[in-house]
C-alpha cells in the first residue's frame, strides 16, 4: 500500500494525524494511548462518522492532484519551467507527463519510489475499504444507508478514474475488516470499469432519501457505461438526474489545485499554462475565446520567447470547488447516446446547454455537421469545454481511440515537443511495476495494455 497507511506485522493502525489531518486527537477519539487508534476505539457511531470524514477529506484533496495530472497528460494544460535544461531526460515528473513519455514516467517513478498518480488513487480508494464496514456496522440508523450510498459512490468514482487514466494491468487494492492489506491482481481497463459499475450499483441500492448521493452515482455510472460502449444503458442511467444537479469537492481540505498560481503544492510558480493546440491535435482552449474556458495572458515561455502563455479563470482562488458530477454531464451523456443511435436530438441538446447552462447564454451552433466523424468531433469538443479541468479529458480521448476507432496520433498531441525532442506515444498514464511490486507481489508485468 502507499503512504498515509501504516501496516504493522499484526494489524493496521492509523495515527491520529493520518485520521484527522492537522486536528488534535481529542473528544470522541480519545483512547488510552493517544498516539494510536485501533479498531475497538472506533467501533461506535462516532467512529463511523470520523472514518467517513477521513474518506471525504482524502477524496477531495487527492482528486485535485489526479485532475492536475490528467490536464497535463491530455491537451488541457502544457508545461514550461526554467529549470528544464538542468534535469536529466527523465528527471521532471510533470515534464514527463506533459510529453507522454512512458519510459521517462516509469523511470522517474522507479528511481524515486514515486508512482504518484496511482498512489493518490489508491490512497483515496483504500480509505473507503475501512469506512464502509464500520458505517454498515455502527452508523447511526438515521444516516447509515445514505452515507453508504455516498461511500460506494466514491469507490465507483475512483475505480472508474483508475480505468480511464491508467494503462491496463493496475491493481485495485483493498483493506480487510481487521485492517489487513488485501492485494489485488491486475485489472484491465474494461474489467475495472465493470467493477466500478458494481460499486455504483451498491450506492444506488443503499441510497433512500439522499438525492445528491443517488444522482452522483447515476452520473458516474452513466460515464462508466459510455466507456464500456453501452450507450443506451448510459442514457437510461442518467435520465432522472436534473440538469441543475451539481456535486463538488470539499475545497476546505486542500484547495482545488488549479489556482492562478499553479497547484498549491508547487508554492506559487506558474509552469502550467492552458493548452493551445497542444501538439497539433490539441483543442484551441485559448484562441477559441470560449466563455467556458476564460483565459488571460500570464507570461512568455522560458525557452521560446515568442510563445505567449495563458492561465485560466475557472479556478480563480483555492476555495473554488471542482465539479465531480453534474446534471450538465448527464445531458452530455444522453447526447452521446443519441448520436450513437442516429437520433438527431443530440444536436438540440448541445444547443440547449449553451442557452441555459452559462450566463450570458452562448450563441447556438448554427449547423449540424454532415458526417458522423465531424459530429463526433463536435460533441467531444463541447464535452472538452464544458468539463475543462475536471479530470474527464483523458477518459474522453481514450474513448475516441477505443470506441470510435480513431488513431491515437490523431487524438493526442504528437510531433515536436516545445521543450525539446518529441511527444511520446502513451495514451494512458503508466505505473511502475517495480514500485507496485514492492507492495503487491501480484503485480509483476507493469502495463499490459495501452
Amino acid at each position: 500500500m502507499h503512504a498515509r497507511f501504516c501496516f504493522s506485522s499484526a494489524r493496521r493502525v492509523l495515527s491520529c494525524g493520518a485520521l484527522l489531518g492537522a486536528a488534535a486527537c481529542t473528544g470522541l477519539l480519545d483512547v488510552s494511548d493517544p498516539t494510536l487508534i485501533q479498531g475497538k476505539d472506533i467501533a461506535n457511531p462516532a467512529g463511523a462518522a470520523a472514518q467517513r470524514a477521513y474518506v471525504l477529506s482524502g477524496f477531495s484533496s487527492d482528486m485535485a492532484y489526479i485532475a492536475h495530472n490528467v490536464a497535463l497528460f491530455s491537451d488541457e494544460r502544457m508545461y514550461d519551467n526554467y529549470s528544464l535544461p538542468n534535469n536529466p531526460p527523465w528527471g521532471d515528473r510533470d515534464l514527463n507527463l506533459d510529453r507522454r513519455d512512458s519510459v521517462a514516467i516509469t523511470t522517474y517513478a522507479t528511481s524515486y519510489g514515486d508512482d504518484r498518480h496511482i498512489a493518490y488513487l489508491d490512497d483515496a480508494y483504500t480509505r473507503t475499504s475501512i469506512s464502509i464496514p464500520t458505517m454498515r456496522a455502527y452508523g447511526a440508523d438515521s444516516v447509515k444507508h445514505e452515507y453508504l450510498a455516498q461511500l460506494f459512490g466514491i469507490r465507483g468514482y475512483l475505480a472508474l478514474q483508475m480505468a480511464e487514466d491508467l494503462c491496463g494491468g493496475f491493481p485495485i487494492n483493498e483493506v480487510s475488516n481487521d485492517h489487513e492489506a488485501v492485494l489485488s491482481g491486475p485489472y484491465s481497463t474494461d474489467s475495472a470499469t465493470t467493477y466500478a459499475v458494481t460499486q455504483l450499483d451498491s450506492a444506488l441500492a443503499n441510497g433512500h432519501d439522499s438525492t445528491n448521493f443517488l444522482n452522483f452515482a447515476r452520473v458516474v455510472k452513466g460515464r462508466a457505461l459510455l466507456d464500456l460502449g453501452q450507450y443506451a444503458q448510459a442514457a437510461a442511467a442518467v435520465a432522472s438526474v436534473p440538469t441543475a444537479f451539481v456535486l463538488t469537492t470539499d475545497v476546505s481540505v486542500q484547495g482545488n489545485g488549479f489556482t492562478n498560481h499553479g497547484p498549491v503544492w508547487y508554492g506559487g510558480s506558474f509552469p502550467y499554462p492552458v493548452g493551445e493546440k497542444d501538439g497539433g491535435n490539441g483543442l484551441p482552449f485559448v484562441s477559441a475565446q470560449d466563455p467556458r474556458v476564460v483565459t488571460f495572458f500570464k507570461r512568455v515561455r522560458y525557452m521560446i520567447s515568442t510563445d505567449s502563455l495563458y492561465d485560466q479563470s475557472k479556478y480563480p482562488v483555492p476555495t473554488t470547488p471542482m465539479v465531480l458530477a453534474s446534471g450538465l454531464e448527464a445531458r452530455l451523456i444522453e447526447a452521446e447516446a443519441a448520436l450513437h443511435a442516429g437520433d438527431p436530438s443530440w444536436f438540440a441538446t448541445l444547443n440547449t446547454l449553451r442557452a441555459t447552462m452559462i450566463t450570458p447564454a452562448m450563441a447556438p451552433i448554427p449547423t449540424m455537421p454532415s458526417t458522423t466523424a465531424a459530429q463526433v468531433d463536435l460533441l467531444y469538443r463541447e464535452r472538452a469545454f464544458w468539463l475543462f479541468l475536471t479530470g474527464r479529458r483523458l477518459g474522453d480521448m481514450r474513448r475516441l481511440v477505443r470506441r470510435y476507432g480513431r488513431g491515437a496520433e490523431t487524438v493526442f498531441p504528437t510531433g515536436h515537443y516545445p521543450m525539446g525532442g518529441s511527444y511520446g506515444t502513451a495514451i494512458s498514464i503508466p505505473f511502475s511495476k517495480e514500485v507496485q511490486g514492492r507492495f503487491n507481489p501480484r503485480i509483476t508485468t507493469g502495463c499490459t495494455t495501452p
